[in-house]
């Protein structure tokens, strides 16, 4: 699962956990185990479409025959060509959902530094994806910092010619768009998936801040309208237009549309 940070990531792992024939890498949970970790950082350069069972990096997973492994390849870029998909989200949600998450810091200011964990955050993501462009795009100021790296990031993953799975469409469309992702991965559709938060005790905090057991809604389309200003609107509209755009995405008078794929 390719994607951006602040896409929804952690949503549709929560989704995909829920079906038998999948099985989470890393990045469900708040923490991440050991092994979890190692997996991760192996994967990370891992060069082929299926392993052994045996293996003694996945058998802490205790895999059953057939079982897929979803790796979520959201901040750094995979050395060797990859099978899924991409998610995507619109870029001014995404800015939004990034301010909002620095809110939750402790030193958060919001008049003099309201995005210095943010800026840490893009030298840490570029490093592992474009290290060279990391002092041209820190010496920019915070919005453009995000749609640098937003172009940067959604560019190269639409390159891959991989499926485009919208947040928004997953939201407003569950059943239809998970339909369409395990057809992808070329397994059948699991009804357990619609009601995978079910399986987490209320207020179960997983990655990011996320509460695994909230069922799904449409609320978060909207939550931009209350943390991104107009201006700021304008800017990641014009900044980001020609990527945007591809994935099907129309920033119009402070309101986001969705085009047919």
């Amino acid at each position: 699962m390719a994607s951006m940070a602040r896409s929804g990531e952690t949503l549709l792992l929560k989704l995909m956990n829920a079906h038998p024939k999948i099985v989470i890498v890393h990045n469900l949970s708040k923490e991440d185990s050991e092994f979890k970790n190692k997996a991760f950082e192996f994967f990370k350069s891992f060069y082929s479409y299926t392993i052994s069972r045996g293996h003694e990096i996945v058998k802490p997973y205790n895999l059953k025959r057939g079982q897929l492994l979803l790796l979520k390849q959201g901040v750094w870029k995979h050395k060797h060509p990859f099978k899924g998909f991409i998610l995507s989200r619109n870029p001014v949600s995404i800015y939004s959902s990034l301010k909002a998450y620095d809110q939750l810091h402790p030193e958060y200011d919001s008049e003099n530094n309201f995005w210095f964990e943010n800026s840490k955050r893009m030298e840490r993501w570029m490093n592992d994806m474009e290290p060279e462009k990391i002092t041209q795009i820190l010496e920019q100021s915070p919005i453009d910092q995000f749609c640098s790296f937003y172009n940067i990031r959604m560019n190269d993953l639409h390159s891959t010619g991989l499926p485009i799975i919208r947040y928004e469409d997953l939201v407003t469309d569950t059943q239809e768009v998970l339909q369409k992702i395990c057809t992808i991965l070329n397994i059948d559709m699991d009804d357990a998936m619609l009601k995978s938060h079910e399986q987490y005790e209320k207020g179960a905090v997983g990655h990011g801040q996320n509460d695994l057991s909230k069922p799904i809604d449409t609320s978060s389309l909207f939550k931009y309208k209350k943390n991104v200003t107009q201006e700021e609107f304008e800017i990641i509209k014009e900044k980001t237009q020609m990527v945007h755009e591809k994935f099907g995405y129309e920033l119009k008078e402070s309101e986001i549309f969705c085009k047919q794929l």
